[in-house]
């Protein structure tokens, strides 16, 4: 194979670290997404317990999903009725 396909392919996979930067998170906390399937990657072989390669394209989208669930979450919360000043007099 062409040394350009491997260095193209090299920047399009990120580790667990630079992934826990870019997500602001822990790297323990990016291989637990992992393991629970909530983050896409694949398991290389490597040392004696392996890597994580994550694809940049899977990360973007994971950051971009996250985002979206948050801004839902901010949206119901302000479609909750609003508890009012006045307290209900018994009957």
């Amino acid at each position: 194979m062409d040394m350009l396909y491997y260095r193209t392919l090299m920047k399009d996979i990120v580790t667990v670290e630079e992934a826990a930067t870019f997500l602001h998170k822990h790297p323990d906390t990016i291989r637990r997404w992992i393991e629970v399937k909530k983050l896409k990657a694949r398991h290389l072989s490597a040392g004696s317990h392996g890597i994580y390669a994550i694809l940049r394209n899977d990360l973007l989208e994971f950051a971009v999903s996250a985002s979206v669930k948050a801004n839902e979450r901010v949206k119901k919360k302000s479609r909750l009725p609003k508890a009012s000043a006045q307290p209900t007099l018994p009957l």
